[in-house]
């Protein structure tokens, strides 16, 4: 019975590993976003006319290479995910689920966005 039972956790353990991937980092470009957010000063207890704050939304577009595949996706910047960790041609554990696109940050952090764009690579050709 504890033969069985450490079997089954080891593939459980086994499969739950082989959900990410490693993906090869292509392109890393900053994808900040100024916005508008609008508030109002109460401070009086009198609601005055709403005002235009500039609002920062920092965001980094990641592209990497899964399976013959290039996947492009906006994640944001914050404490788990910074611009400065990502380097070209460094691989990223990665996995896909439907149109989202989940990479693990380094301090383990499972991070999920959209996938804006996906194109099939072309293998290199062969120099003779």
């Amino acid at each position: 019975m504890k033969r069985t039972l450490w079997v089954f956790l080891l593939f459980a353990a086994l499969a739950w590993a082989a959900d990410f991937k490693p993906a090869k980092i292509l392109d890393v470009r900053d994808a900040s976003e100024v916005g508008a957010n609008t508030v109002t000063d109460s401070s009086e207890g009198v609601s005055g006319a709403p005002k235009f704050v500039p609002a920062m939304l920092s965001r980094c577009q990641i592209t990497v290479a899964l399976d013959g595949v290039s996947y492009t996706a906006v994640y944001p910047v914050n404490n788990h995910l910074r611009l400065a960790d990502l380097n070209v041609g460094d691989f990223i554990p990665t996995r896909i689920e439907g149109n989202k696109m989940v990479i693990k940050a380094l301090d383990g952090k499972e991070i999920k966005a959209k996938i804006d764009a996906s194109e099939t690579q072309k293998p290199p050709a062969n120099k003779k």
